[in-house]
């Protein structure tokens, strides 16, 4: 939940404070980035020694994004190298002849160096930052500093929800955008026609919220949006047939967790419990957790990574139940298509669950090579439930009943 302590916290600490700051929340290709950038470049050449800090993700957006949108304003305003210089020698760094500049610094190095004399700093696609990134470079802002946060929407909680009757929210569309070629255009009205009417969960109606509207819809950009947390009674007490998925991550002192849980599947609904749910464990502590079910012959579906057969050998060692274990099934394009297969279902998750529910609070799609993927993180309990789902679909209907 980093990102939203990110936005709470800190923009929440600006707003009290009483430090002046613009949220800029759009779809992609909104212009937002570049109403921005033409703002702070005319403060450059009428203020002189402004100076402005723009923090960015990555050198390729830098190169890519914003140097590329400051020349196209420079040239518009009919600039040309003397008014606005950009130089990569110590760092890169925008320089006018006004003695204003522009100072860049990537999401996650540390920026305790800058001194606290900033005018403007710009957080540029600030979704992508973790909380320190954020807090170090806030230390530069100099007295009246304002600040800039411009994000992409991707997943719910957003500052547009913490501030939506506020007066410091914008939203834009690409209809306000003037700088769009004919060509991007066109395919984001395609866009808009094929998303508009579409189903939520999809992914064409989550491309035209994201993209076409600039809104970030309660819904949008989560994998699993239909979930609720219920009362662990409502699992445990449950007649259905229960089948056992585990994820496995941290015996071989990965940064992902060993995970257990427990499905049962209704019509229209899957209640989901976490049983475990660990880095910092072993074998000898899931096979307590597994011999702590009430058995009743369930099936046990094994991630194949990181040695699975041999994890399972060795929980079995240790419980001697007889689970019907059976190896989750993977390939191309299974991961997009079990999301796809388990979004017409409400997931009622069991209270307790308390990874369960972070998960589905942050297992999102993002932009990634130009398509939309789920993240690759915030996917454990998710994995096990597309493993579960897997295997219970193929079930013949007489073993789904029990019997």
């Amino acid at each position: 939940m980093e990102l939203l302590k990110l936005h709470h916290d800190f923009i929440t600490e600006h707003h009290r404070k009483g430090t002046p700051f613009l949220i800029f929340q759009g779809g992609r290709r909104s212009g937002k980035t570049v109403s921005i950038l033409q703002f702070l470049y005319l403060e450059s050449l009428t203020h002189p020694h402004t100076r402005t800090l723009i923090v960015t993700d990555t050198y390729a957006r830098l190169k890519e994004s914003i140097f590329q949108d400051l020349i196209m304003i420079n040239r518009s305003a009919g600039g040309d190298g003397r008014r606005m210089r950009i130089h990569f020698s110590g760092g890169a760094r925008v320089l006018f002849e006004t003695g204003s500049d522009f100072a860049f610094v990537y999401a996650g190095r540390d920026v305790r160096g800058y001194a606290s004399n900033f005018h403007y700093i710009f957080f540029n696609e600030c979704i992508q930052y973790d909380a320190r990134t954020v807090r170090e470079a806030l230390k530069a802002a100099g007295p009246g500093c304002q600040v800039f946060f411009d994000y992409n929407p991707y997943t719910r909680f957003w500052v547009n929800d913490l501030y939506e009757t506020a007066d410091n929210k914008l939203i834009t569309t690409y209809n306000d955008n003037p700088f769009l070629s004919d060509f991007v255009r066109r395919e984001l009205d395609r866009t808009a026609a094929a998303g508009k009417d579409a189903a939520p969960g999809t992914m064409e109606r989550y491309l035209y919220e994201v993209e076409c509207r600039g809104v970030d819809s309660t819904l949008s950009g989560l994998c699993f949006p239909r979930h609720k947390a219920v009362p662990d009674e409502e699992y445990h007490t449950s007649p259905l047939m229960e089948v056992l998925a585990c994820d496995w991550g941290a015996l071989h002192a990965t940064a992902d967790p060993d995970v257990i849980c427990g499905f049962r599947f209704a019509s229209d609904a899957i209640y989901c419990h976490e049983y475990y749910y660990s880095r910092e464990g072993g074998d000898e502590e899931m096979a307590a957790v597994l011999r702590s079910i009430p058995f009743r012959r369930q099936y046990l579906v094994y991630d194949t990574a990181t040695e699975g057969a041999g994890r399972i050998r060795s929980l079995f060692a240790r419980t001697h139940l007889r689970f019907n274990f059976s190896p989750a099934r993977k390939g191309a394009g299974s991961i997009l298509t079990g999301i796809r297969n388990l979004q017409p279902y409400e997931l009622r998750i069991t209270a307790s669950s308390r990874h369960f529910l972070e998960e589905m609070e942050n297992y999102r799609f993002i932009q990634k090579n130009d398509t939309l993927q789920p993240v690759d993180d915030w996917n454990h309990c998710c994995d096990a439930l597309r493993y579960a789902f897997d295997l219970w679909s193929m079930l013949p209907a007489q073993r789904k009943n029990g019997k």
